[in-house]
């Protein structure tokens, strides 16, 4: 395991019973999880997307995975923090409102690696025989947390996804592209996220933490990882109350479309789309800023 991937872990681990309550977090992934299902709606059906077999990569406390949960047949969430995922089963067996998806989300704390993409029991489940493999593999405000980008999303789209299968992946975009979009509100700028966390903290989905991950070593960034201008201009959401980087953040620059793009055509996924997909002012440390989000998807061929 990494140490950035430790840190992310002792991150999550620390603020899970309080990660829901960070400002702006609930908002930001109800929006990520309506922008998944209608992208998922647009790429294939909703029969298609009501049968569909789902992972979470990087689950976090069930934030997006309690909201995609009612729209599919069944979600696995998979993270890398024990708290995060304790305060989801806690938050899926005793709050009444998720009466409804109990039987549809099952979750796995495990560290996703090409080596070793799911524990044996749940391979056994989800990945075996000739229709192996989840039918969209999804993941918000994770990837910024991973180091090695390129890695981890060749595992998911070649060992995790099914053939014809979706990968859809939200996270932060660059500072340096703020002027392209305007802010929806703002002023700003803000960020962030279900793992989002600079701020400390989210992320998450971990982010991995949350599920984030993994393990793959990674080289450093750059253009390609996605990131924006090679990890230059920290994005205001990615440090302290006393301005220093967040460690537990390897990506601190933020993704560029183009970047994203190319780290999925790499992995072999076709019809590879990745754009701006909203904005909205955000609050952490006493400071305000704003924050855009990037949705980027593609097919695992046939």
């Amino acid at each position: 395991m990494s140490d950035i991937q430790s840190l992310n872990n002792q991150h999550f681990d620390k603020t899970a019973q309080d990660y829901d309550s960070i400002p702006q977090v609930k908002e930001m992934t109800q929006r990520a999880s309506e922008v998944i299902v209608d992208e998922f709606v647009a790429s294939t059906s909703e029969e298609h997307v009501k049968n569909a077999s789902v992972l979470d990569f990087g689950c976090g406390t069930g934030l997006c995975a309690f909201q995609i949960a009612p729209k599919v047949k069944q979600v696995l969430g998979a993270d890398a923090s024990e708290g995060m995922l304790q305060h989801l089963n806690h938050k899926l067996e005793t709050d009444a409102e998720n009466a409804s998806i109990r039987d549809k989300i099952k979750t796995v704390n495990h560290l996703v690696t090409k080596e070793t993409p799911l524990p044996e029991a749940e391979s056994s489940l989800y990945l075996s025989g000739p229709e192996g493999g989840f039918d969209m593999i999804f993941s918000n405000y994770v990837m910024h947390h991973i180091e090695d980008v390129q890695g981890i999303v060749d595992t998911l789209a070649n060992n995790l996804l099914k053939r014809n299968g979706w990968l859809i992946i939200m996270d932060f975009e660059g500072e340096h592209h703020h002027h392209h979009h305007h802010h929806e509100g703002g002023e700003g700028h803000g960020h962030h996220g279900e793992h989002e966390h600079h701020e400390h903290h989210e992320h998450h989905e971990h982010h991995e933490h949350h599920e984030h991950h993994g393990e793959h070593e990674h080289h450093e960034h750059h253009g390609h990882h996605g990131e924006g201008h090679a990890g230059q201009d920290i994005h205001k959401h990615f440090v302290d109350e006393d301005g220093k980087p967040l460690a537990y953040v390897a990506h601190k620059g933020g993704f560029t479309p183009e970047g994203f793009t190319e780290i999925f055509k790499k992995a072999g996924l076709v019809d590879v789309s990745a754009k701006h997909s909203f904005g909205m002012d955000r609050e952490a440390n006493g400071r305000k800023f704003w924050t855009d989000v990037l949705v980027i998807k593609g097919r695992r061929a046939l």
